[in-house]
């Protein structure tokens, strides 16, 4: 399924949106489709791993839209939202990134590991800031976050507890200076971020587009 590359911030495959964050990494370590990386229409769909009933209706709206306007969907291959995004993006033809908390060479959960095929098999990408060998660990899944926001320009938070990694990834965006779309819900993160004007609402087609349109927008400047 493809060699594990290490990249340096000097390569030239090093992704943009990541050279500027704070605490960029100093080495990435990927497998898969090269290509993604210097794609420069990346968004982030992330959210809880025990996500409503609702949720895979609006992962597969928000990515549809995201992949019609040729956008790479990045994820983090866990359980719930995470798996709902590649998921939807995979189903309909499009490219997605999963940013992983540990080596490439193990897949966690274990039981996302057809997805995990899936993704290489179908021109996806997996990427890391660990090496070979190294297994998952709770604080490298906090640390791994503040990468899916960097990646692109923004992220679309499908459903959010108010204390939870989605969270976390919300604010790194927000430090980033990146974009935060939200699907409108009674989830306390989502309620939260939208309550306090820190995201755009993502509950209707029109909010959807318009959120892409100010993504392109970002991506153009």
């Amino acid at each position: 399924m493809g060699d594990i590359i290490s990249i340096t911030a000097s390569n030239a495959l090093f992704p943009r949106g990541l050279k500027s964050i704070p605490s960029p990494p100093p080495r990435l370590f990927a497998r898969g489709n090269l290509d993604l990386l210097t794609e420069p229409k990346m968004a982030a769909v992330v959210g809880t791993v025990s996500p409503g009933k609702e949720a895979a209706i609006h992962a597969h709206s928000v990515v549809s839209a995201l992949v019609r306007r040729g956008f790479v969907v990045v994820s983090g291959l866990a359980s719930g939202c995470d798996t709902l995004a590649h998921a939807a993006c995979l189903d309909v033809r499009g490219k997605t990134i999963a940013v992983l908390a540990h080596g490439l060479d193990y897949c966690y959960p274990r039981a996302n590991y057809p997805l995990f095929r899936a993704i290489l098999e179908k021109g996806g990408l997996l990427l890391s800031e660990y090496p070979a060998g190294v297994r998952p660990k709770r604080q490298y899944f906090v640390i791994r976050n503040r990468l899916q926001s960097g990646l692109g320009r923004g992220i679309c938070v499908i459903e959010a507890e108010r204390e939870g990694g989605t969270m976390h990834t919300a604010r790194f965006a927000c430090k980033q200076k990146r974009l935060v779309g939200c699907v409108p819900s009674g989830a306390g993160g989502n309620v939260f971020l939208l309550s306090e004007k820190n995201a755009w609402p993502l509950g209707t087609e029109r909010e959807i587009e318009t959120f892409i349109d100010m993504l392109e927008h970002e991506v153009m400047l």
